[in-house]
């Protein structure tokens, strides 16, 4: 939930931590919302047909959105389990399981790629490399991620409990950069959902940091969401922001 980078082995855990419950992953987290992603193909400056890699896609949240925008999409995803999910959510993706750093797909074979809460779990001094190698000169990277909305009360308070508060997604050294790739742009995108104490409750469940958790510190924490979420009510409407950043394939 935080932007803090947890030590390697930590990382790799909690990375692949997802699998055991990729049916919940798909049934609460959120999808993106398509202001975002016209914002990134927009600025890739991407036409329809062009074909796109979805790096870490999970069960397919960020896949949707690029094929109903008309994107040729191959989906790339390490889990199995996710990547299950991903077949049944969007079968007219290309899906292949595989990691960022070892990316199975030729030289210079896709237009542009795109990688939804996933960066952060990459190796990028063996991802970037990886990246460049299979997006063709011309093209570029777009990362995406949904996050919460402090200006909210609720998810204020929400943070000091899940410890997102004060952060941002993504670390800013961390980034893209040269030899492989220069920023060309970023937005947030406002968006809301309505939701319930048991929904988000559901949908915090589903972090690495809870999944990895100590059951008992688990139900713990995931009783006083529950709490605080229901003073707002048994229906609600809550705010989210998408961060979207864009960078050029350095030719």
């Amino acid at each position: 939930m935080t932007s803090a980078r947890p030590a390697v082995s930590e990382r790799a855990e909690r990375a692949r931590s997802f699998e055991s419950a990729a049916a919940a992953y798909e049934r609460h987290r959120p999808e993106y919302p398509g202001q975002a992603l016209r914002w990134a193909v927009d600025r890739l400056e991407l036409e329809p047909g062009a074909r796109v890699l979805d790096l870490g896609a999970g069960t397919g949240k960020l896949t949707r959105g690029l094929v109903a925008l008309g994107l040729e999409v191959v989906a790339v995803e390490p889990g199995g389990p996710m990547l299950e999910q991903l077949g049944v959510a969007v079968p007219e993706a290309e899906a292949h399981e595989g990691h960022a750093e070892s990316i199975p797909l030729p030289d210079v074979s896709v237009d542009a790629a795109f990688a939804g809460q996933a960066y952060h779990w990459f190796d990028r001094e063996r991802a970037l490399p990886d990246l460049h190698r299979v997006i063709r000169p011309g093209g570029g990277l777009a990362l995406l991620w949904n996050w919460w909305d402090e200006r909210d009360p609720l998810q204020r308070e929400l943070g000091q409990i899940v410890g997102f508060s004060g952060h941002r997604p993504y670390n800013e050294e961390e980034l893209p950069g040269a030899p492989w790739f220069h920023e060309v742009g970023r937005t947030v995108v406002d968006s809301s959902e309505e939701t319930s104490p048991e929904a988000l409750v559901s949908r915090i469940a589903t972090t690495s940091m809870f999944l990895t958790m100590d059951a008992g510190e688990r139900e713990r924490l995931l009783a006083e969401v529950r709490d605080l979420a229901s003073r707002s009510g048994d229906r609600f409407t809550m705010t989210r922001q998408t961060f979207v950043l864009a960078f050029a394939r350095i030719s």
